[in-house]
């Protein structure tokens, strides 16, 4: 009776606190780690000379509103008050209709019509090559972007917020599906062929769009959101972004199309506090086991009647704090849990737990990531990352094989500087990723020859039906940290300027080593350290670098972007935009002398109803 007695308590206390103020007050929107307001509030801190604002995204209205608290409005010079001015209309702005005094909503309608072209129609057929979504090759998804978006936002008195977007798209365009391997049971295919045209476009059921080519894969942004002035908690699907880097990140990037999470968050001027759960595909829908070879394989298709098996959750936890608004520092722990029957262990749920000490090796895998910015002076920022997923100790080497370290490092510089209506900005970053990063056991150790612990995740979609109308649908693999994953060097530089709301135009140069180790390499024990970028050879084992197309990789890659982006509003909510990639792949596919160039072109135009 008391039991009952103290829920009913709270939940009545909940419900009074959430109906106590009008809705012009909720300040629980959540803004995308894509937005152009948390872009702005970080151009604003550079050139205050401030440490970066939270790099832990996506944010609420609420967290913005305090990060812009802290600007010194009358040290601002007019430029700079602009911006301001931009932040301070976009966190503080009314739903569109309001009825009553406790609920308000927002719908809106958005056309974006893009085409596509590029000059290599050979060796650029998966749209994951294509430059979509102002994204490029290797290593995105590349989801269109939906030709119409209907996205509805509800806010509730002050403290509740929802959000949907129904989406009418496109899906990867697969004419053509070929099955070179099959499982005995039929359940899993492998290999997509995807339509060659050197033009596409994202607008449905115009050729070479097909019927079949219907995205079913929405909402990409679907949740409800309840919080105050110092706290929130998020559930439902959104992306996720952390850390500062500005071709990814190290725990979490921001590549992976949405998380199914639940975030809880907590922030004072000085500390903020994240607790993290999302879930993903066990491995076990999409990795096939070949007893010829006693092997397991990526097995890429799946029919939609078969029954997902196993666990798997990637929780984790950050904290960050603020030292003079002159350095931010963030530290982070995550854990993947992962359990074949399904069952799950309430331990790994514990907020300030530390995961490494759970000492559940035949479940889990944990990464470890620390984050420092520094303001140098106004207008200029320094940062870095490490990531440590596992260290090999001194004299490990000596005895038996041992497990190789696995850690990545980035350092990075930004720049910013009011002038006009708009802020001049850059960035120069350079990231090293140690071959076996992100992926641990190869099964070895483990019965049945498993597949392992790793943090490489898939994102299910639809495709389409086959001759006997079975819904197929495809498990496609991405990190869900960095971008590129393990065994890469990568040096980027950027500089462009924006006037917020108006017109942007960017430019960036990008190159990047990457050895044989992918998102399909096998770990194992070695006896010899590996050093980024890597290639195999005869005295190494086995690593599993294989394309799709089963083709042995022998050679480290060498790519070469130039891009130039631009968008800019020529009336009221309609904005056209565009962008051009001049890519140079020297042994594509880390096969040894295949040289793979393509220019490729985005056009758009978006329009808001």
């Amino acid at each position: 009776m008391k039991k009952r007695l103290f829920i009913t308590a709270i939940i009545l206390m909940i419900s009074l606190s959430i109906f106590s103020s009008p809705v012009e007050s909720n300040r629980q929107k959540i803004f995308p780690v894509d937005s152009a307001v948390y872009r702005a509030m970080k151009e604003l801190y550079i050139s205050q000379g401030y440490a970066l604002p939270s790099t832990t995204g996506p944010w609420s209205a609420a967290e913005l509103e305090l990060m812009l608290s802290r600007i010194d409005i009358s040290a601002l010079d007019d430029a700079e008050e602009k911006i301001y001015r931009f932040v301070e209309a976009e966190i503080t702005g009314s739903p569109r209709f309001v009825t009553g005094d406790y609920f308000g909503f927002g719908i809106e309608g958005n056309i974006d019509g893009e085409l596509y072209l590029h000059t290599n129609k050979n060796d650029y057929r998966n749209p994951d090559e294509y430059g979509l979504k102002l994204r490029r090759m290797y290593g995105d998804l590349n989801i269109p972007t939906p030709f119409f978006s209907l996205p509805f936002e509800t806010w509730i008195a002050e403290n509740v917020y929802g959000y949907m977007s129904l989406d009418l798209s496109t899906v990867r365009n697969a004419h053509s599906l070929t099955i070179p391997v099959t499982s005995p049971d039929g359940s899993f295919i492998s290999g997509y062929d995807y339509n060659a045209s050197p033009l596409m476009h994202n607008i449905p059921f115009v050729y070479p769009n097909a019927f079949s080519d219907f995205s079913m894969n929405f909402p990409f942004r679907a949740f409800g959101s309840i919080g105050g002035s110092w706290w929130n908690i998020s559930i439902g699907r959104d992306k996720m972004s952390w850390g500062p880097g500005e071709t990814g990140n190290f725990i979490i990037g921001d590549q992976f199309p949405y998380h199914n999470s639940v975030r809880v968050t907590f922030f004072t001027d000085a500390f903020k506090y994240t607790f993290s759960m999302s879930a993903f595909i066990h491995p076990e829908n999409y990795m096939y086991y070949d007893e010829t070879q006693n092997k397991w394989w990526y097995s890429p298709a799946y029919f939609q009647n078969n029954p997902r098996e196993g666990l798997r959750m990637f929780i984790s936890h950050r904290l960050e704090w603020r030292i003079f608004n002159k350095i931010n520092m963030a530290l982070t722990e995550a854990i993947m849990y992962q359990n074949d029957n399904g069952g799950f262990d309430p331990l790994v749920l514990s907020p300030t737990a530390i995961f490494h000490n759970f000492y559940i090796r035949g479940n889990a895998n944990s990464l470890l990531s620390l984050e420092i910015d520094w303001a140098v002076a106004k207008h200029w920022n320094l940062y870095g990352q490490v990531v440590l997923d596992q260290l090999q100790m001194v004299g490990e080497y000596s005895s038996a094989p041992s497990e190789p370290s696995a850690l990545g490092y980035m350092v990075g510089t930004k720049y910013s500087y009011p002038m006009g209506n708009g802020v001049l900005y850059g960035s120069a970053e350079f990231v090293y990723t140690d071959p076996f990063l992100y992926m641990r056991d190869d099964g070895a150790s483990f019965s049945g020859n498993k597949y392992g612990t790793d943090f490489i995740v898939a994102f299910p979609e639809f495709v389409s039906e086959d001759s006997t109308n079975r819904t197929l649908g495809s498990y496609a693999l991405q990190y869900l940290g960095y971008r590129y994953g393990g065994d890469a060097i990568v040096t980027d530089i950027r500089a462009g300027y924006e006037v917020f709301g108006k017109w942007f135009a960017e430019s960036e140069l990008m190159y990047m080593i990457h050895g044989c180790f992918d998102e399909l390499t096998r770990w194992t024990t070695i006896t010899s350290k590996h050093s980024a970028p890597s290639a195999p050879s005869d005295s190494e084992p086995e690593t599993g670098s294989y394309d799709i197309n089963g083709k042995t990789k022998n050679a480290v890659s060498h790519t070469l972007i130039f891009t130039i982006k631009g968008g800019y509003e020529v009336i009221t909510d309609l904005t056209l935009y565009g962008r051009t990639d001049l890519i140079l792949i020297w042994n594509k596919n880390n096969l040894k002398n295949a040289f793979s160039p393509d220019f490729q072109i985005t056009l758009g135009i978006s329009y808001s109803i």
